[in-house]
């Protein structure tokens, strides 16, 4: 597969939890151990949020897709990670904000449609071992295409803009080097297994129910032991 392919028609999340999980042992490894050509940059943690963690984590066999992803790129370009594994804390601290922001805008929106239409960018918070949120799991990565000193690449978007414009396809009908770039980062996760979520470029999962729904296949990760308790001495 040529890695400027155009990017196909992407599969809908729809379901995705009634996806079964039939768990392996696979621990969480530092994203910044993985590759010299993959920078940490724990995105969440920058900014401040209560609970994100100083380093990214993921599973250790999303870890060694990672590890030949950047090794298979073209001279010139890195893999930037903004988010991996995420707490259970964080991603409610994301969706309730976000909740919260749509409710300033949309005062009249019931309920249900508000909550509906934050789950398009921010995946509910849940404790259920049948249906966690796939950061929790360690499967799901946020990430970028950078350059050899790992300073970011215009691919459209900032991370986290709940945009049309962040859909993985947008920039699919005129010919632009964002339009590249995007087809690159897609293609050469999906090389290594990867699938991504249509309505964000840089949201990519192997192993947990998004990639299960996808592949027609059982997820093989479910809820991830917090780092710093699986780490405690």
């Amino acid at each position: 597969m040529d890695q400027l392919d155009p990017i196909p028609g992407l599969h809908a999340n729809h379901g995705w939890r009634d996806v079964e999980i039939v768990p392996i042992e696979d621990p969480l490894v530092p994203v910044a151990d993985i590759s010299p050509r993959i920078f940490d940059r724990a995105q969440y943690h920058q900014w401040g949020l209560p609970g994100t963690l100083a380093r990214s984590w993921v599973r250790e066999g999303v870890a060694g897709r990672l590890a030949r992803v950047a090794e298979d790129l073209p001279g010139g370009f890195t893999l930037v990670v903004w988010d991996a594994y995420r707490p259970l804390e964080v991603q409610a601290g994301l969706f309730n904000t976000y909740l919260g922001e749509l409710m300033a805008v949309h005062p009249d929106m019931p309920a249900d449609a508000l909550e509906h239409a934050a789950a398009r960018y921010v995946t509910p918070p849940s404790r259920s071992v049948l249906a966690p949120p796939p950061h929790l799991t360690g499967g799901a990565v946020d990430l970028t295409l950078g350059d050899p000193d790992g300073s970011e690449r215009d691919l459209g978007t900032v991370f986290d803009a709940f945009v049309p414009e962040a859909a993985t396809r947008a920039f699919e009908g005129s010919a632009s080097t964002i339009r590249d770039l995007r087809r690159l980062l897609y293609w050469s996760m999906r090389t290594q297994g990867f699938t991504n979520y249509a309505e964000e470029w840089w949201h990519f999962d192997f192993g947990d129910q998004f990639w299960g729904l996808v592949t027609d296949r059982p997820a093989i990760y479910g809820p991830a032991t917090h780092p710093e308790a699986a780490h405690a001495s």
